[in-house]
């Protein structure tokens, strides 16, 4: 009962943070409607983010991780949450909401084509048709597919850095709870990108509505 109750919290997790992506395209437009750019949307997002985590670290006692772990958590920030992250928002410039989010959604074929070639993982059968149903249902559920190729490209590399990402993630998030990974992780990409947005010059929300597409609300 402890196991099927385990798969299906777990199950109920990867729907709502699949969720949650699939807003990202619509805040993105949002706030870029409202004159910022993909550098001081990341910072003000993850800088948010890690205040919170942080605190629970706290509140909790839990240590920073250390070592290697520590290296590959700083990583996995730098690649999924600056690289990964701005290389969708800068997508969003050049294309559009509908095949950005199509494109991102390529990402779970990465992660299996990945998991064969790095983890030795097999590609069942059942694998691959639930991925060609996932990508079959995302096309039909997407807006129109307008796009520069340069957003193409963007969308694409996107989805293989964020692949990578879940890739190195399988061993480290094993040996770290999700609130330390979590922590570390959003104050490495927070500040990341805030050093980049200082370099090009921050460009804050101008208005409330600003600060809800940051926010999520």
């Amino acid at each position: 009962m402890n196991d099927r109750m385990n798969r299906i919290v777990g199950i109920i997790l990867v729907v709502a943070s699949a969720a949650g992506f699939g807003t990202l395209a619509l805040f993105g437009r949002y706030a870029y409607a409202d004159g910022m750019d993909a550098l001081t949307i990341l910072c003000l997002r993850f800088g948010l983010a890690a205040i919170p985590a942080l605190a629970l670290l706290a509140v909790r006692r839990e240590p920073l991780p250390r070592g290697s772990v520590l290296l590959r958590l700083f990583g996995m920030g730098v690649l999924g949450y600056v690289g990964a992250a701005f290389a969708y928002l800068a997508a969003l410039k050049y294309a559009s909401a509908g095949l950005v989010a199509l494109l991102l959604y390529l990402y779970p074929i990465f992660v299996a084509l990945l998991a064969v070639l790095l983890l030795h993982e097999p590609l069942t059968g059942a694998k691959g048709l639930a991925l060609g149903l996932a990508l079959s249902g995302t096309a039909l559920a997407v807006g129109p597919l307008r796009g520069q190729a340069l957003g193409i490209l963007l969308a694409v590399g996107s989805a293989l850095l964020y692949a990578i990402y879940i890739i190195v993630g399988t061993d480290v998030m094993r040996r770290v709870s999700p609130v330390q990974s979590s922590a570390v992780i959003f104050a490495t990409a927070g500040i990341c990108n805030g050093v980049l947005m200082m370099v090009t010059g921050p460009q804050l929300p101008a208005t409330g509505r600003g600060w809800a597409a940051i926010t999520g609300w």
